[in-house]
């Protein structure tokens, strides 16, 4: 039986560099992000109660800081060898991170995903919902885009990907016939949403990795998204990309979006929009200085942070 192993961690807010490293050096498939039970959502509202669909937005925000500032708060990074994971638990405890290996089947791998992933209300106009809730699920949302995630998916996401289409609705776009590229797409997730808002819009979808694509085909077919002006672009395809877009997404890691950052600006319309996450809170900073030394045209407009997590949302003048 073909086995996966989950290196879990309890607090390390000291050292913002963990999840980073996890990825980057020791080859981390993925990162599952907290869980918490009703008992716990109970004990932090106290005496304040609310029905689930009336919760507050400021309310789950609330719990969820709360939740991830606390230090009885989890994560696990996925691997799939015992070796990367011993060495990614040899760097966490020589920097005095206590972490323990898990192993698991690689069958029992779709159930583990499952518990981490639950509907996302972005706005009112758009919710991320989990391809096994489908038929299920009551959205609250006006448009709702139905995701497999997919083993690559779980490296914050939740938190980035929520971040950028917060950001995406807070552009000054109508979402008529605008042309985006999802640069580093994974599921997809990004530049499909936006399809799913306006069916006419351009959508490329690049990734390194054929696996990644395979997953976005997935998730358009789930979605019953027409693939006309879609198109699935790997690093030998650079050459077919259009010379700009309206809208820019590069939800990646820092070294990605500092390597990348002169072809990723250049992917940008004169008047268009960049949104850029992967950023833990406080690397913002340095992309924000070297994104707009490259091009004096291209302003800082805002940015949001969600948990440990940061979003930017850069116009093109």
């Amino acid at each position: 039986m073909q086995k996966y192993y989950i290196v879990k961690v309890r607090d390390f807010r000291g050292l913002e560099t963990v999840e980073t490293e996890a990825m980057t050096t020791y080859e981390s498939t993925g990162i599952e992000e907290f869980s918490i039970d009703e008992a716990r959502v109970d004990e932090l509202l106290g005496e304040r109660s609310y029905s689930g669909a009336d919760l507050p937005e400021s309310v789950i925000d609330e719990v969820a800081d709360k939740v991830l500032s606390s230090t009885d708060s989890v994560k696990g990074f996925y691997f799939e060898s015992l070796e990367k994971a011993n060495d990614f638990k040899d760097y966490l405890e020589k920097n005095s991170i206590h972490a323990h290996v898990e192993e698991k089947d690689v069958q029992d791998w779709n159930e583990e995903w499952k518990k981490s992933y639950s509907p996302i209300l972005v706005t009112k106009a758009l919710e991320i919902i989990p391809s096994w809730d489908k038929e299920s699920y009551t959205s609250k949302a006006t448009n709702q885009i139905y995701i497999y995630p997919g083993m690559g998916f779980g490296t914050g996401n939740h938190e980035t990907t929520f971040l950028c289409l917060k950001l995406l609705f807070e552009t000054s776009f109508n979402f008529e016939n605008v042309s985006c590229m999802d640069f580093g797409c994974g599921s997809g997730i990004l530049g499909l949403a936006l399809r799913k808002i306006q069916s006419k819009s351009i959508i490329d979808l690049y990734d390194i990795d054929q696996g990644a694509l395979d997953n976005c085909k997935q998730n358009v077919e789930l979605n019953d998204i027409n693939e006309s002006n879609i198109r699935y672009q790997l690093p030998k395809d650079r050459e077919n990309f259009l010379d700009n877009y309206d809208i820019v997404f590069a939800n990646i890691l820092k070294n990605v979006l500092e390597f990348e950052s002169k072809s990723i600006i250049s992917l940008v319309k004169r008047g268009g929009a960049l949104i850029v996450s992967g950023l833990l809170d406080g690397q913002q900073e340095d992309i924000k200085s070297l994104y707009t030394s490259i091009d004096p045209g291209l302003s800082f407009k805002k940015e949001l942070v969600k948990g440990d997590w940061v979003a930017v949302l850069f116009e093109r003048k």
